[in-house]
């Protein structure tokens, strides 16, 4: 992004998340997007407050999640795992759904989905959206490139709710689902307000490798792998562009 002449900066550890605070000079209302990787803690009040209004007056919300569990206590029946890092007892979906139904402004999920508490692997799926949609195509096909393919290494889908936001749209779906269906979305796009969201269900696809080297990664943003990373880069990247107003 800083390439194609956009500043970018980190919030860091311990700062506030506010959305009209002039005594925060990273206050979200100074930024077009705000890009939030698989948080592991609930959002406070105060900060879910934020999140909604700068979606509401504009901003656009890069949502990424990863893969969960049925239940947050070990592994489910399917052996499933939540990707809870902190061990609190939410890991990113969980955080994501609360922040969507319980944020003291619209609880209905006013992005128009909620995220399934699965684990899935795709690699990768092609099951990617062909209509008509002008917002969909720009992040599929805009300036970064086209993206044709999205490569899950345990991650989580969406289910679709058009009637809580008619705005909703899946990008990309698992290959065994109805294309421009409801279930088992991998990627979507969606407004709110004057502003704008995207939700990716697994952090992999952005990994570039360089986290912490006692962690298992997934380089799914250059790897050289058969499951085709080249879309990846230019899905997170036109993602970023639309959320930004910018394509």
């Amino acid at each position: 992004m800083v390439k194609l002449g956009e500043l970018v900066e980190t919030l860091p550890v311990g700062t506030a998340i506010t959305y009209g605070n002039s005594s925060n000079p990273q206050d979200l209302s100074n930024y077009d997007v705000f890009v939030v990787v698989e948080p592991n803690r609930l959002f406070t009040a105060a900060e879910k407050t934020a999140l909604i209004n700068f979606v509401s007056n504009g901003g656009g919300l890069m949502m990424i999640a990863d893969h969960t569990a049925a239940t947050t206590a070990g592994t489910d029946a399917n052996g499933y795992n939540p990707s809870d890092r902190d061990g609190d007892g939410f890991d990113s979906p969980r955080v994501w759904n609360d922040l969507m139904t319980n944020n003291g402004i619209n609880n209905n999920n006013p992005f128009g989905f909620n995220i399934n508490y699965v684990d899935i692997s795709e690699g990768p799926s092609t099951n990617v959206y062909t209509g008509s949609n002008a917002n969909a195509q720009k992040v599929l096909n805009g300036a970064a490139g086209t993206a044709s393919k999205l490569a899950f290494y345990d991650g989580s889908t969406a289910t679709l709710f058009p009637t809580n936001n008619s705005s909703v749209q899946g990008l990309f779906w698992r290959n065994s689902a109805t294309n421009g269906g409801t279930s088992n979305v991998m990627a979507l796009l969606a407004t709110y307000g004057t502003g704008r969201v995207v939700w990716i269900g697994d952090s992999s696809p952005a990994d570039d490798g360089t986290g912490d080297t006692g962690d298992s990664l997934f380089n799914g943003w250059s790897g050289d792998s058969p499951s085709g990373f080249t879309s990846h880069p230019a899905l997170h990247l036109n993602a970023s562009l639309w959320l930004a107003k910018a394509q």
